[in-house]
């Protein structure tokens, strides 16, 4: 099967700062390892060849740092020049045009260091489209998916839609990372951004957009439950703190 990547790094990570008015989110380093390079080589481990990151704040300093290819893997960048107007569902766009001759998307975001188990259980499951999940514990924030009893996602909560009353200890946290096919992609993903952008604007995170398709379809998307596998998604300085405490082990 031929599978691709796609990291989203186009945002300014304003919740980082100051560590980000200089240095791009995705380059902050986790005992020494930058996020985006720890998630490249996790992407290696499992036998992506080809990557597309999507840039736009400070995306020079990406580039000069990452080059055009990681080990003997091919990368490639989308750019977002207004990515101060938008959201991850318009950088995911981005990505995805430049998305050739492919069978399988993997998706993240260049804000989670994660162990290679992550993406190796991701990329062994048998289901075409899934998300990766975390039981809810109160360390966690963000946002939060609904399961049924075949583990199907049914809804999709950003930070930002929760209710007042809204319950995480029955949910499951993304760890936004995601498998997704080309017919999914296709005939689902794209046209609900594109629907989006036309009802809402350009500013939608990517979590609306799924949002609205899982509600419609609640046999598409999978839930892939983690039982212990490390990761930390690293929005902020405390964040920052917890994951290099997290993976102090970590080489």
């Amino acid at each position: 099967m031929k599978r691709k990547a796609i990291i989203l790094a186009a945002g300014m990570g304003t919740r980082l700062k100051p560590l980000t008015l200089e240095n791009h989110k995705c380059l902050t380093e986790v005992n020494g390892i930058p996020v985006i390079v720890n998630a490249l080589n996790q992407l290696y481990t499992e036998g992506i060849r080809q990557t597309i990151v999507v840039v736009g704040y400070l995306k020079e300093q990406i580039k000069e740092r990452l080059g055009f290819s990681f080990r003997d893997m091919e990368l490639l960048y989308a750019e977002n020049d207004i990515y101060d107007q938008t959201n991850t569902a318009y950088s995911l766009k981005k990505g995805i045009e430049l998305l050739t001759d492919y069978e399988e998307l993997i998706l993240l975001e260049g804000d989670v260091f994660f162990e290679n188990a992550v993406l190796h259980i991701l990329s062994e499951s048998r289901n075409r489209n899934e998300t990766v999940l975390e039981p809810y514990t109160k360390n966690l924030d963000g946002s939060f998916v609904e399961l049924n009893e075949d583990s199907y996602v049914t809804d999709w909560t950003h930070k930002s839609m929760r209710p007042a009353d809204y319950d995480m200890t029955t949910k499951y946290k993304t760890v936004n990372i995601h498998k997704f096919s080309k017919y999914f992609t296709d005939t689902q993903l794209l046209p609900a951004i594109r629907e989006s952008e036309a009802e809402n604007g350009i500013a939608e995170p990517l979590e609306n957009v799924m949002m609205k398709i899982v509600r419609k379809y609640h046999a598409l998307v999978k839930g892939l439950i983690l039982s212990g596998e490390k990761w930390f998604e690293i929005d902020d300085i405390h964040d920052l703190e917890i994951a290099e405490k997290l993976f102090s082990d970590f080489h």
